[in-house]
């Protein structure tokens, strides 16, 4: 199969395009940054808010490429809504010009509101425009659902809980502690909060197996799990022989994905626990040090 996959330089990108490489489909990438090496089969140096050309012969789109961090889609609406909204317009374009047959739109479990009405939480939550990431998020999921209803062109929405894995940026709160801990003692606030995390082997195998799906609609990524900050903070802590020390802040929100819909429709589990996919981290960290 013939798969473009928007944002392929990406943290979640590179790790997508590599496992359909894998899976023996034909990459092409998009992205304004060079690919990972051994990644893509072909590429493009694109920016998703321009029109974009047609990829002769594709098969499906994956459409990762976004402004994700949160904060820096509130410091910075104006961009946050050309490329996560007017960028995933021209991405179904293209996808619709190409003849795709689908497209896989990447979205948030932040569109449930973080700190969900009820746990696990389910595709059918409402949902909450809460920032502006969310906003544009759930405004790309609108135009997927557009697409199909007014061109036929079949889209799966994966609503991703919080992955993590080597080669994170700063902003998340993985690589985030592990900074911490590189230059003196981890402490953080809100320690009982707790996230849905899922390692990103899981959510790119997610991606490929979403390929093979007729499903219209959403699909939670998660492990069903909920961790506390505090003990993922602790355990960063532990593992690079600095002191931990918390505090306890008011009405800590919680995340905790239902899955039931990714195993029934796509047959995906995730296989790796939150402890083995931070050794994992540990160790990519430290090779990157050396």
């Amino acid at each position: 199969m013939k798969v473009c996959v928007t944002g392929a330089s990406g943290f979640i990108g590179h790790h997508v395009a590599k496992a359909l490489h894998e899976a023996g489909h034909f990459v092409v990438g998009i992205d304004l940054m060079p690919p990972y090496q051994g990644t893509c089969d072909g590429w493009g140096n694109c920016d998703i808010t321009c029109p974009l050309e047609k990829i002769p012969d594709l098969d499906a789109v994956i459409h990762l490429a976004a402004l994700a961090n949160p904060r820096e889609c509130d410091a910075n609406p104006a961009a946050a809504f050309n490329v996560n909204v007017n960028g995933t317009h021209q991405v179904l374009k293209m996808a619709l010009e190409s003849g795709a047959k689908k497209v896989i739109f990447s979205s948030t479990a932040h569109v449930y509101g973080v700190g969900p009405k009820y746990l696990p939480t389910d595709e059918m939550h409402p949902l909450s425009l809460g920032n502006t990431y969310t906003t544009t998020k759930i405004l790309g999921e609108e135009l997927c659902r557009l697409f199909y209803e007014n061109h036929g062109l079949s889209y799966t929405v994966l609503r991703l809980f919080n992955a993590y894995g080597p080669g994170q940026r700063a902003g998340y709160f993985i690589p985030d502690m592990l900074a911490k801990a590189k230059v003196g003692d981890v402490s953080i606030g809100g320690h009982e909060t707790t996230k849905d995390f899922v390692y990103i082997d899981d959510v790119a195998q997610a991606f490929v197996l979403a390929l093979e799906t007729d499903f219209v609609g959403s699909i939670n990524i998660g492990t069903g799990i909920q961790t506390q900050l505090g003990a993922i903070a602790q355990k960063i802590a532990h593992e690079m022989g600095v002191n931990f020390s918390c505090t306890t802040w008011p009405n800590c929100t919680r995340m905790q994905a239902d899955r039931n819909r990714a195993a029934k429709v796509l047959g995906w589990a995730p296989a790796i626990n939150i402890w083995e996919g931070l050794r994992a981290t540990f160790r990519a960290a430290e090779k990157v040090a050396v």
